[in-house]
């Protein structure tokens, strides 16, 4: 019951990114919620489809968000592949790990955003973003998100839990 979980946790980050934070003016201007959701897959699976299904979020989020198309697409699977290249190098359970990959992960965003502004606007564009901005998305992430990807792995153990009572309850229903 992994996929269900996956896909309800992806919209309800995207909903919660593109409508509401806009709309509360103190975390308006907040990191960007889906990367606990492809951190989340990163660290759980190292399946083809979980680059299919990353790329498939990342296109919501480029038609949601309003940003250049491709953003989000090419964030996130670079997210996954560099997870994905530093799960072996590094113990995945180490204290580090999950900061270390979260700041890295908001930085490659970060560069993707600054590459596609230099792109469409030249120097100038770079020049008229809000670094200062950046770096205080950048420090609330490192300290948020790995609490939301830990927060994240117990509400699917509960899922999954949840979901095996039911499935046993219509099992010996049905057996009865």
């Amino acid at each position: 019951m992994t996929f269900p979980f996956f896909i309800i946790l992806a919209l309800f980050l995207i909903v919660m990114q593109t409508t509401v934070l806009p709309e509360i003016s103190i975390i308006s201007n907040s990191f960007d919620l889906v990367i606990i959701n492809v951190l989340y897959v990163s660290l759980l699976f190292s399946h083809p489809w979980v680059l299919g299904a990353v790329a498939v979020i990342g296109c919501i989020m480029d038609s949601l968000s309003g940003s250049p198309f491709g953003l989000y697409l090419s964030s996130y699977i670079w997210m996954y592949i560099l997870v994905q290249l530093m799960k072996p190098v590094f113990f995945s359970r180490s204290l580090f790990f999950l900061p270390a990959v979260t700041v890295f992960s908001v930085l490659l965003e970060y560069l993707f955003l600054l590459l596609s502004v230099f792109i469409s606007s030249g120097g100038k564009g770079v020049l008229s973003l809000n670094f200062s901005l950046m770096i205080k998305q950048l420090l609330w992430a490192a300290l948020l998100i790995p609490v939301a990807v830990k927060l994240v792995f117990i509400v699917h153990r509960y899922w999954d839990k949840g979901c095996e009572k039911l499935f046993e309850k219509r099992r010996l229903k049905g057996s009865v």
